[in-house]
């Protein structure tokens, strides 16, 4: 390692506040989420400081070790930032800035230092830094497109359980109003939600209402009946109502024996004569 490589890293080290607070304030004016979004400037702080102590760290240190720091980094500033609504677009542009005052901050030092340096050297170091970034753009994004699909992934299975709730009535009942279409991913929900919640609720026995079901084709009666049989296995009785005859039909199609099962044409005959 070069004496002017461990200069221009301690000189970042001494100035990483200035150099993250003019990155900060380079994307305060802009009216974005990236500004509005996040209240905790002391985070940000933090956050930018991490990043300009990585990127250093390439002056002094190798580059497994610079890209272990940055992979962490990435995977958690990614996710806060997924979370804070900053999207990639923006991201994007804060990696410009802080690409563009990172390397000011080099230059400027490399002008003023009473040393002088070759050409070769700051080429040198102009390639190491846009490198530099462009590996952290790279990383940061693969981070944000996994953060972001898991949150999309979350809400989607809490939109999926609001809309199948069980419903306590009284002691040991309850109702699974099943609304809207039914496909694969909704179905593996329902039936782990159906099963957890019946057994929070300590229920004997559980009103299953298919009357606002618009499509029943051979894989929702499919998951019907296996949730029918997974009740069962817990100890809970189970009800069907809102039995259109199509879905009578499919279920004979696929060989499924109604005569365990109680069932009603509506819900509320079922809770009038089982409830």
């Amino acid at each position: 390692m070069g004496k002017h490589q461990q200069e221009i890293y301690d000189h970042m080290m001494a100035n990483k506040d200035e150099l993250a607070r003019r990155w900060i304030d380079s994307s305060a004016g802009d009216g974005t989420a990236y500004t509005f979004n996040i209240e905790d400037k002391e985070k940000m702080r933090l956050q930018h400081n991490a990043l300009i102590e990585a990127v250093s760290s390439l002056f002094i240190e190798n580059e497994q070790s610079f890209n272990i720091h940055i992979n962490e980094w990435a995977e958690s500033v990614a996710a806060d930032w997924v979370r804070n609504g900053i999207s990639i677009e923006e991201t994007i542009a804060q990696f410009r800035r802080i690409r563009s005052t990172y390397w000011n901050f080099v230059k400027d030092f490399i002008m003023s230092a009473r040393e002088g340096f070759t050409i070769e050297e700051a080429f040198y170091w102009s390639n190491l830094v846009n490198d530099a970034f462009g590996y952290i753009s790279e990383n940061f994004a693969r981070h944000y497109e996994e953060a972001h699909e898991k949150i999309l992934a979350s809400q989607q299975k809490m939109i999926t359980e609001l809309s199948s709730p069980v419903i306590p009535v009284k002691r040991g009942i309850g109702i699974l109003p099943i609304v809207g279409d039914i496909d694969t991913y909704r179905a593996k929900v329902i039936l782990e939600t159906t099963l957890d919640q019946a057994s929070r609720q300590k229920l004997d026995q559980l009103f299953i209402d298919l009357s606002a079901v618009p499509i029943v084709d051979t894989m929702v009666a499919h998951q019907i009946f296996q949730l029918i049989d997974a009740l069962r296995l817990i100890g809970v009785e189970t009800v069907l109502s809102g039995i259109r005859p199509e879905i009578a039909q499919t279920a004979v199609q696929l060989g499924i024996d109604f005569k365990d099962t109680k069932t009603q044409s509506t819900l509320m005959d079922a809770l009038e004569i089982y409830g």
